[in-house]
Order: C-alpha cells, then sequence, then structure tokens
C-alpha cells in the first residue's frame, strides 16, 4: 500500500494546482530565458542561473519566503542547465535543497506553518553561530521522500537491537568519511530502544530501512505452540517405548 502523503506534500500540490496556466516568475536575462509557472509546474529553462536566481524562483512558485545574505549568495559559483527542466512543487522543492547542498548550503524552518525559512552555510568558517532549527520528521516522513536533501534528525524505535550498541557501530563506519561536518551522518541513542539519526534525509533513508531490517532479523523465535510441545513428547516417549520393546525381543 503506498504511503499516505504529508501535510506539507499535500499544500505543495495543492499550492502547484492553483497556479494560472501561465505566469512569469522572473523575466529572461542575457544567461536564460524567462522562468515560468505553466501548467506542468516551474519551468526553468536552458542557461546559467545564480543562486539567488534560484532561489527567488522557487520561493514565488511555492509562495515561500527564503531569508538568505544575498551579498554572500551572489558571490557563490551558480549552475548551468544545459536542459529544460519542469517541476512539479515537490520535484522543485527537491532540486533547490540538492543544489543548495551542493553549494554548502541548506534551507532550515523559522516558521514552516508560515512558509518562512532561512537559507545557511554549512561550512563552519562562514557561520558566525551554531545551526539550529533543524527540523524533527518521523521514519515515515524521512522514507516518504527519500530522495529529498533536506537537513534533518529522526528517531527510531527498536525492539530487539540495543540503540547504544548500534550507535557505537555507526559512528564506526561514519567516521571513514572524515572529520564530521553539518550533513554527515552522525547516530546518538536516547536510550537502549531508542537511535537518534541526523543528516541529509536522503541518506537517513536508507539507514532507516536498514535498521529496521536488522532489528526485525534478531527478533527472538515466537514460542512454540504448547499442544505441538506436548505431541512431540508423547511421539518421543512412544519411540522411546518401541525401542525398549524391541531390545527385550
Amino acid at each position: 500500500m503506498r504511503p499516505a502523503p504529508t501535510l506539507t506534500a499535500l499544500a505543495l500540490a495543492l499550492l502547484a494546482a492553483a497556479i494560472p496556466a501561465q505566469q512569469t516568475i522572473a523575466p529572461g536575462t542575457p544567461d536564460h530565458s524567462a522562468i515560468a509557472a505553466t501548467k506542468d509546474g516551474l519551468s526553468l529553462p536552458a542557461g546559467e542561473f545564480s543562486v539567488t536566481d534560484l532561489i527567488d524562483a522557487v520561493a514565488q512558485f511555492l509562495c515561500r519566503n527564503y531569508l538568505y545574505d544575498f551579498d554572500a549568495a551572489g558571490k557563490m559559483r551558480g549552475f548551468t542547465l544545459q536542459r529544460p527542466l519542469s517541476l512539479d512543487a515537490l520535484g522543485a522543492e527537491e532540486l533547490l535543497y540538492a543544489l543548495l547542498a551542493s553549494r554548502d548550503l541548506t534551507a532550515l524552518p523559522i516558521d514552516e506553518a508560515r512558509g518562512v525559512y532561512q537559507v545557511v552555510p554549512l561550512s563552519p568558517n562562514q557561520r558566525s553561530s551554531p545551526l539550529v532549527n533543524v527540523p524533527w520528521r518521523t521514519p515515515d516522513e524521512v522514507l516518504r521522500r527519500p530522495r529529498f536533501r533536506e537537513l534533518v534528525m529522526t528517531a527510531v524505535e527498536l525492539q530487539n537491537v540495543d540503540a547504544q550498541q548500534l550507535a557505537g557501530a555507526l559512528r564506526a563506519q561514519f567516521s571513514l568519511q572524515g572529520t564530521w561536518q553539518p550533513g554527515m551522518p552522525a547516530a546518538s541513542a536516547a536510550n537502549p530502544r531508542l537511535l537518534l539519526l541526523h543528516g541529509w534525509r536522503d541518506q537517513l533513508a536508507p539507514l532507516i530501512v536498514m535498521v529496521q531490517k536488522l532489528d526485525k532479523l534478531l527478533a527472538p523465535p515466537p514460542p512454540a505452540n504448547d499442544t505441538v510441545l506436548q505431541r512431540l513428547q508423547v511421539l518421543e516417549q512412544e519411540v522411546a517405548a518401541l525401542r525398549a520393546e524391541l531390545k527385550k525381543r
């Protein structure tokens, strides 16, 4: 059964459906044609785009506010699209987050219900303060959008695996990627049955699947049926009696 969409996904889908058949999001420039919202979604033409071009285009398309340092973002290397793209609301959000991550940026919610986000640098030497407002998502929410490069935290409940031991094993694997920085996966345990994970949503999704499968594999075998056990015991007794009888003959 296909999982039910989240409220955010439903809101984005309804928003895209309400957009007029053709609306100019941003006028054309010497580097690219006009960016438009059409019946097929956000239409990005081929050409060169700055980081601010894409942030502003997606913000307008999704009816959101993305707050960012214009001067810092304007100095960053932009993007070149060899072919045009048509994106629905979810696709536009996913593309923006993926492109931001490729420039060591991410969008964090300030007031998610009102559509206010802040684009912040991930690199410690570019940040003036620690990362805050990293959103919590349930494992089900993460798995519903497994290709979304959103920075999140989640908690996986375990029934059979010791979360503290598993977190230690995962940290040993993550350390092979080098010095930790925001976006790299991290694991800890709140208690022996609650595993905490931090990282990109698209990287945590397969990790959650692996952890859940491991938890099921290590489940103790179900107790044997008492009636079956009694029958086996009776059969064993009968076989033993027959063997004893045969030995007498």
